[in-house]
């Protein structure tokens, strides 16, 4: 495999140091036994398994709770996804920030050795990581080596995010601290005076935000492009699919929201929560991934473990659950957009839509796909992000 852990020469090396992730075997071993006393919900008429083709009115299934806490106890073994995620290069980067603190923001990333490679961040949401973009890094060390790689790709685990420092306790932390922070570990540590961002869930808020508040952010690019009903805007403007699309977002803003405002509201008592109990995190999580892919490309369950491990084992539940105190941004990017819609996107975004959330000169509409694209279909967001950087970066 090409060693890919060269840093760019625009790099301050005295603030960046190789990662390997390396969780201890007590905390391995406790979760086991966590998870082997850790009871299971009794059936009820709103888990029950009449309800499995049904949607996810009211839930996860107590059905698929079993399965998942089977699985995780019996048969997944954390040390052999470490070893996967390790094959990747990572790094943990010091970021001061203009109060004086530092934070450790640990990041995964293919840096190219051409003196013309674009900087990419693919910033990621709620309730993922960094982690789940690697796909897209192994489709990069498939196709390029070091030489020919025409991007760095830089994968930021956002503050409390796994493996990076959790916000501040004595004051509050917001999207803009976040965006002020990784633009930092991009400009300052990273040394990149322009960059393009990308991002989804709540990575596509911090990378939005980026792209309004700092000069060196040149272009920006979603797959979630969540906003409300543009006032004066009228079906006759939608395309083909798109009032579908429309139809099931605002029965999710109706219905699906729950979670968001218990996270945004009492974050003090979710987190306690999440904090006690790996098969109640397993369960508010895995619920996610199970409504929010499209059915035709489901998320693999090891993925959803490993996902719930790694927040588990790092106590990001509690610690990345500040976002939902703020409404999504609702910021016009006046810099060059590019916007992937994928249909099962908990909240699709008509395109005439998103031409009034920013100045949106690249768009591509996929028939499959939902929320998480990165491991849904990787190769169609990678071609989109080439597609893109291709024909904006000058």
């Amino acid at each position: 495999m090409a060693n890919y852990t060269t840093l760019p020469p625009t790099a301050a090396h005295d603030k960046i140091q190789p990662f390997k992730i390396d969780i201890s075997e007590r905390k391995v071993q406790d979760l086991k036994t966590l998870l082997r006393l850790s009871p299971v919900v009794q059936e009820t008429y709103e888990n029950g398994r009449q309800r499995r083709d049904e949607g996810h009115e009211f839930g996860v299934t107590r059905e698929w709770v079993v399965n998942a806490k089977r699985v995780w106890e019996e048969e997944f073994d954390w040390r052999a996804h470490e070893a996967h995620l390790n094959t990747f290069p990572q790094y943990t980067a010091l970021v001061t920030d203009d109060d004086n603190t530092t934070y450790t923001i640990h990041f995964a990333a293919l840096f190219s050795r051409r003196s013309d490679a674009v900087p990419l961040a693919r910033l990621s949401g709620w309730p993922c990581s960094p982690f789940e973009t690697l796909p897209l890094l192994a489709l990069l060390r498939e196709k390029y080596t070091p030489d020919t790689l025409p991007y760095h790709v830089v994968l930021p685990s956002q503050p409390g995010w796994p493996f990076s420092s959790p916000p501040p306790t004595h004051r509050n932390w917001t999207y803009a601290d976040s965006a002020r922070v990784l633009h930092k570990l991009m400009s300052g540590v990273l040394g990149f005076a322009r960059y393009a961002v990308s991002g989804g869930d709540i990575g596509a808020g911090i990378g939005r935000h980026m792209a309004v508040a700092y000069e060196g952010v040149r272009a920006f690019h979603t797959n979630h492009n969540q906003m409300p009903r543009p006032e004066g805007a009228v079906d006759s403007e939608l395309e083909a699919g798109e009032a579908e699309g429309v139809q099931r977002g605002e029965a999710f803003m109706a219905t699906g929201t729950a979670y968001g405002r218990v996270a945004g509201t009492r974050p003090g008592t979710l987190g306690a929560v999440l904090a006690a109990s790996p098969l109640g995190l397993l369960a508010w999580v895995g619920e996610k991934y199970e409504a929010w892919a499209d059915k035709r490309t489901p998320v693999a369950l090891g993925h959803v473990l490993e996902a719930v491990s790694l927040y588990w084992f790092t106590g990001a539940a509690a610690t990345s659950l500040y976002p939902y105190r703020e409404d999504y941004l609702d910021l016009y990017v006046g810099k060059p957009m590019g916007y992937s819609y994928f249909p099962w996107e908990m909240v699709p975004c008509p395109r005439s839509w998103a031409e009034r959330s920013g100045r949106l000169v690249w768009f591509r509409r996929h028939d499959v796909g939902g929320h998480f694209p990165s491991l849904e279909r990787g190769e169609a967001l990678l071609g989109d992000l080439e597609d893109f950087l291709g024909e904006v970066w000058k």
